[in-house]
């Protein structure tokens, strides 16, 4: 088995139009597109495009007549969903990028295009476009990019290299306007294949049960989260763990020619073990940061007032009440400053000083393109906004505690070699990543367990959404408390009995949709997922009968492995009983990495309330909040 890298040079005659789909400078109606350090560009899916086409033009015109050409389209480069199940391409451009002078990225000259009215033959009024045209007429610009794919042998490998180098070379134009002779293609050359051997898998000596996992994606990616419209996607900054277990799926799949097929259905001798235990994998969500700090998502129990840079921590608080004599503001009136970054979730729980990133973010429009007129199909149209990876990287951790003890050393054994060349298939792009076990990793404000933070209670914040309780009960007229008994039985359960709960704070959201109910839900009962948000705070005490120690060992399981899911939500949702099997009932489950919790956080600038220098005075107002 192989990963193959192949470098493609294409020469183009100018001028040339690949189109950006942000904004240009004041004026332009067709900007040329760059990427964040200004340097033009040809997107990789706009190569695979032509491609394609190259491909099926071919193959009219040669019919039966080639002995050895049959580029298998489908399989190379993936086909539109059926019956709404993706389905991967093995072949992955790159973005292909200018390697010239600087002279396309500084000039600034500008081409007039106008529209004529097919009736009158004459320049339609208002129909004058402004171009960029940096790309000089005449002049040759070179874009250079690379082609990434997994293979199971070298001739697999040499039979993909010559259809693609036949297929480049069949492309005559790239890019827009080529009506107009925008995009002339001069030449286009393959390098000969670069050969990456899987290695053999070999067992890790005694690994422990959690292991710290980095992620750094190679190309800009999109994680679905909320869509602004039907046919645009805006990608979450967090990379959840079930992406990245779909992406070693993928590379499994693309790996053993085996394309389709479900892990449990792979044909690979070498990796039974990891084969048999990877519903037992459990990979927690990846969080950016940078030199093995992983990000903390921060409380919503946390409180702002007026005039002061302080966070107050009131998750102990027993009722409300103000703060030096003014009221508190919680996340969801918090202004923007300083700390507000883009890419997450509001409110304002991700902050800067907790370890997270900004995020450079990027628009990509995409379209099918119409093949008898080789224009852009009608209601085709959609856009990624994908998240840049720059310099930083993904921190995440591998808990191997399910499966068994004496296997963990094959499973991560064959794990490792499957990762060794990277992964394929992150997120809607299916983006190039590495994975890179082992390393340092250390959350950025650490967790305290082992004490109660006041007597014998302590305050779970969620780092993820988590699945907590059956919404089965919740009326509209009494909401408040219904969702208090929600949660309530929830942690009941989930603890045995051990905890119970005193006070929350937190924020829920329904999840489903309909493609989600054709694969989770499809026989039964449609039921959305009620999730409660990362950053929920719950304060729990020990109940009668049961001790401290009782406490912190609950604590110490829940931080290392995450909440289960309880038997509320089990029964509710129709989940199996066995964790192994509730994947095929639904996405957020542990093993996805949902329910990380964090225990009695304390970043930095936040005072926990009461504490000493407080005092509650009669009419319910905190007072004499001391420096230092």
């Amino acid at each position: 088995m192989y990963k193959v890298r192949i470098a493609i040079s294409l020469t183009l005659n100018g001028p040339l139009l690949t189109r950006a789909t942000e904004p240009g400078a004041l004026g332009l109606d067709m900007a040329v597109a760059r990427n964040g350090k200004g340097d033009a560009y040809l997107p990789g899916s706009l190569i695979a495009g032509v491609l394609r086409q190259a491909w099926e033009e071919l193959d009219s015109v040669a019919g039966n007549s080639a002995t050895w050409f049959d580029p298998k389209l489908d399989c190379w480069l993936g086909r539109i969903p059926r019956h709404d199940t993706p389905l991967s391409k093995q072949l992955l451009f790159t973005d292909f990028f200018l390697r010239q002078t600087e002279a396309a990225k500084t000039q600034q000259a500008v081409r007039n295009r106008i529209r004529i009215d097919p009736e009158r033959r004459a320049v339609e009024p208002h129909h004058l476009v402004m171009v960029e045209a940096p790309f000089v007429s005449g002049e040759c610009y070179l874009f250079m990019g690379e082609l990434h794919f997994f293979c199971q042998d070298k001739e697999e490998g040499e039979n993909i290299f010559r259809h693609v180098q036949v297929g480049i070379q069949w492309v005559a134009q790239i890019g827009g306007l080529r009506s107009v002779g925008f995009g002339r293609v001069v030449s286009a050359q393959c390098n000969q294949p670069q050969y990456f051997p899987i290695p053999a898998p070999a067992p890790a000596p005694e690994p422990l049960e959690i292991i710290p996992l980095r992620v750094k994606p190679l190309q800009p990616f999109c994680i679905a989260g909320r869509t602004l419209a039907e046919n645009i996607f805006v990608s979450k900054a967090i990379i959840p763990g079930g992406a990245i277990l779909g992406s070693l799926a993928t590379t499994w799949n693309h790996l053993t020619g085996q394309q389709g097929k479900t892990v449990a259905e792979l044909d690979d001798p070498d990796r039974k073990e990891l084969q048999a235990n990877f519903s037992k994998l459990r990979i927690t969500h990846a969080f950016p940061g940078s030199e093995g700090k992983r990000p903390v998502v921060a409380p919503l129990s946390l409180v702002r007032i007026k005039d002061s840079e302080k966070y107050f921590d009131v998750a102990l608080l027993e009722r409300p009440c103000l703060i030096n004599g003014k009221p508190p503001d919680f996340a969801v009136d918090w202004k923007d400053d300083d700390q507000t970054l883009r890419g997450y979730p509001w409110p304002y729980i991700r902050l800067s000083n907790w370890g997270w990133k900004e995020m450079q973010t990027e628009l990509r429009i995409r379209t099918a393109i119409d093949r008898s007129s080789l224009r852009s199909a009608e209601e085709r149209l959609f856009a990624y906004e994908m998240i840049v990876p720059g310099e930083w990287s993904w921190y995440a951790y591998l808990d191997l505690s399910r499966i068994d003890s004496r296997l963990r050393g094959q499973v991560l054994g064959q794990l490792r070699s499957l990762v060794a060349q990277g992964v394929i298939g992150l997120g809607k792009t299916k983006a190039l990543a590495e994975l890179l076990l082992d390393g340092q990793v250390e959350p950025a404000v650490p967790s305290h367990h082992d004490t109660p933070v006041q007597d014998t209670r302590w305050i779970v914040t969620l780092q993820t959404d988590t699945l907590l309780g059956a919404p089965e009960e919740i009326r509209q007229a009494t909401a408040a408390e219904d969702l208090h008994r929600m949660y309530a039985i929830a942690w009941h359960e989930l603890s045995g009995g051990v905890l119970k709960l005193v006070r929350y704070f937190a924020r829920q959201k329904l999840s489903g949709g309909r493609y989600r109910r054709l694969v989770f839900q499809a026989n039964r009962e449609y039921r959305p997922w009620l999730l409660t948000e990362a950053g929920s705070v719950f304060v729990l005490e020990v109940a009668d009968g049961y001790t401290v120690d009782d406490g912190v060992a609950l604590m110490g399981s829940w931080l290392k492995h995450g909440l289960p899911i309880g038997e509320s939500a089990r029964r509710y949702y129709g989940l199996n009983a066995n964790p192994d099997r509730q994947w095929q009932g639904t996405p957020f489950i542990p093993q996805n990495g949902y329910g990380e919790i964090a225990v009695n956080l304390l970043g930095p600038n936040v005072r926990r309330l009461p504490h000493e220098g407080v005092r509650v005075d009669k009419i319910e107002r905190i007072v004499e909040v001391e420096e230092g």
